[in-house]
C-alpha cells in the first residue's frame, strides 16, 4: 500500500450493513412521500467522486472512540454514526437536495492516524463540491474535518465549535485526544503561517479549567458563554462569530455535550445546565449556514450505550434535519457550482433576530479579544 493510500486501512466503504441503517417508514415512492433512506445513495470513496452541481450533502462517519478513551473519557461514541444513520432514516426527503453516504472512518492504532484518515476523506467530498457532515464519533473527528475541508479548499476555514468545552488541551505526550482538536488546529495554522479563527459557542465555565480560558486568550479565539444563547442575546452571538472569523470559510461542529442532559443525555460528558436547542440555538446555525460559507459540519459526541429511549440520537437527527432544510432552501446564484469568488458571501446573521438589542450587555459574551 502507497503512503497516499494508507488512509484506506481506516476506511470502511459504504456495504449492507450501511444500507440497513438507512431503514424506516414506507409512505409510498412518489417524489412527495419518500423519505432520507429512500433517497440516499451509498458512495465509495476509492474512487474520487463526481462533481455535484445540486445542493448535496455528503455523510461520512467517524466510528471511533478512541480519543474519548485516551482522554478518560466513557466509551461507546465509536457506535455513534450508525445511531444517527437509524434516526435520520425517516426524516421526510426534501426538495432539491441530494444525500449521499460515503461509508465510515474506523479507529485504527492512533487517534492521529484516524484523524488523517478522516481528513482525506474529507477532501475527496470537498472537492467534489459536496457539503461533507461527518457523524460522530469522538470530537477528536474535529481536527480531521479542519485538516480536509483546509486541504480540499487550499486555505483554513475558520472553526465554529458548539461545545460546552473548550477542546483546546495541552498535547500529552500520548498523543492527541478529543480534547485537543482545536490545539492541532492552532499548531497546523501557526506551522502554515495562517490566521487561527476559532469560536467556541455555549461554554461552560465548570466544564473547563483556568488554563483552558488562558489559552483560548492566547489562541485569540471568541467565547461565547451558554447564557449567551437567549433570543434577546442572538445580536451579541452572531458579532462574536463575525468578529472572529472575518472572511473566511467555515467549519462547523456540534458536540451534543453542549446541550443540557435533559436533552442529551447520551455523551460521555454530560452537562446538567447545558444550552436548550430551541429557537436561539437554530438562528444561530441558520446564520452560519445562510452566509453560504459553510464546507463542512459534524456531529460529534453521540455515546448510544449511554443514551435514554434514543433521546440524543433524535436530537441530532433533528439538528441534522434542520442544516439539510437550511441548505436546500438557500438560493443558489451560482449555476455553474463554482463559488469560489461568490459576491453574495458575506455576514453571518440570525435570520427573524431581534434588532432590538440597545439593552444587550456584553458581559454575557465571555470576551476573548483579538
Amino acid at each position: 500500500m502507497s503512503a497516499n493510500d494508507e488512509w484506506l486501512s481506516c476506511y470502511r466503504a459504504p456495504d449492507a450493513n450501511t444500507r440497513a441503517s438507512w431503514s424506516g417508514r414506507d409512505d409510498g415512492a412518489a417524489v412527495d412521500e419518500q423519505r432520507w433512506h429512500q433517497a440516499i445513495r451509498l458512495i465509495d470513496l476509492r474512487e474520487d467522486p463526481e462533481h455535484c452541481f445540486e445542493p448535496t450533502i455528503a455523510f461520512i462517519g467517524y466510528a471511533s472512540d478512541l480519543g474519548v478513551r485516551a482522554n478518560q473519557g466513557r466509551a461507546g461514541a465509536a457506535e455513534g454514526p450508525a445511531r444517527l444513520r437509524a434516526r435520520m432514516a425517516s426524516l421526510p426527503m426534501i426538495n432539491n437536495l441530494v444525500l449521499l453516504d460515503c461509508g465510515d472512518i474506523v479507529a485504527r492504532d492512533s487517534v492521529l492516524e484516524t484523524q488523517e484518515a478522516l481528513a482525506e476523506a474529507v477532501e475527496r467530498i470537498v472537492r467534489s463540491g459536496a457539503l461533507v457532515f461527518v457523524l460522530g464519533g469522538g470530537h477528536d473527528q474535529a481536527f480531521g474535518h479542519f485538516l480536509g475541508v483546509a486541504r480540499g479548499r487550499g486555505t483554513p476555514p475558520a472553526c465554529v465549535n458548539f461545545d460546552a468545552h473548550l477542546d483546546l488541551r495541552p498535547m500529552p505526550a500520548s498523543g492527541p485526544n478529543s480534547g485537543t482538536p482545536y490545539t492541532q488546529a492552532w499548531d497546523w495554522c501557526r506551522l502554515h503561517s495562517a490566521p487561527f479563527r476559532y469560536v467556541a459557542l455555549g461554554v461552560q465555565r465548570l466544564g473547563n479549567t483556568e488554563l483552558m480560558f488562558t489559552r483560548a486568550q492566547h489562541a485569540a479565539a471568541s467565547i461565547v458563554d451558554a447564557d449567551g444563547f437567549a433570543l434577546d442575546m442572538l445580536d451579541v452571538v452572531m458579532e462574536a462569530v463575525n468578529d472572529s472569523i472575518d472572511d473566511a470559510e467555515i467549519c462547523v461542529s456540534i458536540d451534543l455535550d453542549v446541550f443540557a442532559a435533559a436533552f442529551a443525555p447520551g455523551v460521555s460528558a454530560p452537562t446538567a445546565m447545558g444550552i436548550a436547542p430551541d429557537a436561539a440555538f437554530r438562528r444561530v446555525l441558520r446564520g452560519l449556514l445562510d452566509s453560504r460559507r459553510v464546507r463542512g459540519v459534524e456531529i460529534a459526541e453521540l455515546c448510544p450505550p449511554l443514551d435514554i429511549d434514543d433521546r440524543t440520537a433524535r436530537l441530532g437527527a433533528s439538528i441534522a434535519y434542520e442544516i439539510a432544510l437550511t441548505i436546500a432552501t438557500i438560493p443558489d446564484d451560482d449555476a455553474d457550482g463554482d463559488d469560489d469568488n461568490d459576491e453574495s458571501e458575506g455576514d453571518i446573521d440570525g435570520d427573524e433576530r431581534n434588532d432590538d438589542g440597545d439593552d444587550q450587555s456584553p458581559e454575557h459574551r465571555r470576551g476573548v479579544d483579538e
